[in-house]
């Protein structure tokens, strides 16, 4: 996005009737009317987030979705399974939410992209662009290293589609959870927020929770569904870690339902997924 800028000039009074402009005056103050913002992306929200959206897409990226809507890309590091926004434009792109979803061990990203990332009851209105990042089909993710696979996806997805650099989102099932808690803590400046089902913030940070959230460069946005009869992540330790994040007043959305290690995609499409409708970084 090419930037804008406005230049405003003050007139005298009188000055007003030589350039032929009629207005209204009590006293000296002048009605002048409405400003509207014009930017140089066409956009006319007036929403400020607009102006820091970063750079557009620089490649054009052939893709071919399936019935769904789905389609895969690949970065120097994996594939990854994309979903456009509803209207999407190709030729004008505006900037938009990204959604990174990474799946729980035994998954794969195209299924967690149709249960979770993009569940079915959302995709007529789909207003976000989400991906869900491959390399551990199957798999667990691997916490150390496995931050590569979400960087390259997402700067792979970056040059062909227009992300807004202030509104990315991580999303994470179990131990895609745990990877995507990681990923937020050491890096909270890159993420305007963190969803998160069934997984444990300290077990994500090798148990040093409190030093961890004392370092975050800023109180993220977080939103975090629990199952009380979880039983990978003990719903006792993930008490402690919300309540960590909540002496330490991170904006954390959180909530306990019952059932044990499970994900539906109700969790997403009802309760996680509408949290990152207004998330941005500072």
């Amino acid at each position: 996005m090419t930037s804008a800028s406005a230049r405003i000039v003050i007139l005298p009074i009188a000055a007003w009737a030589s350039i032929g402009l009629a207005s209204s005056m009590s006293g000296d103050e002048l009605e002048l009317g409405t400003l509207t913002p014009i930017f140089a992306d066409g956009l006319e929200s007036g929403n400020i987030f607009v102006w820091d959206a970063g750079p557009g897409p620089t490649q054009s990226c052939p893709f071919t979705p399936e019935a769904n809507g789905f389609f895969s890309l690949d970065s120097e590091q994996s594939s990854y399974v994309v979903r456009l926004p509803v209207d999407y434009d190709l030729q004008n792109p505006v900037p938009q939410r990204l959604l990174v979803a990474l799946h729980g061990c035994g998954g794969t990203a195209l299924d967690f992209a149709g249960w979770a990332a993009v569940p079915a009851v959302l995709r007529a209105t789909q207003d976000y662009l989400a991906i869900s990042v491959g390399g551990r089909e199957g798999e667990c993710w691997e916490l150390d290293t496995d931050g590569a696979l979400v960087a390259a996806a997402i700067e792979h997805v970056r040059s062909c589609f227009y992300v807004h650099q202030r509104q990315i989102v991580l999303a994470g099932y179990s131990s895609g959870g745990l990877l995507a808690y990681k990923l937020a803590m050491e890096d909270s400046l890159t993420w305007a927020g963190v969803l998160i089902e069934v997984s444990l913030l300290s077990a994500a940070v090798g148990g040093n929770t409190d030093a961890v959230l004392d370092a975050a460069a800023w109180k993220i946005n977080v939103a975090h569904s629990a199952r009380l009869e979880d039983e990978i992540f003990d719903i006792d330790f993930v008490r402690l870690d919300r309540d960590k994040m909540l002496e330490r007043n991170f904006p954390l959305v959180y909530r306990e339902l019952p059932g044990g290690h499970v994900g539906t995609s109700a969790d997403w499409s009802d309760y996680l997924l509408p949290q990152m409708a207004t998330w941005s970084t500072p």
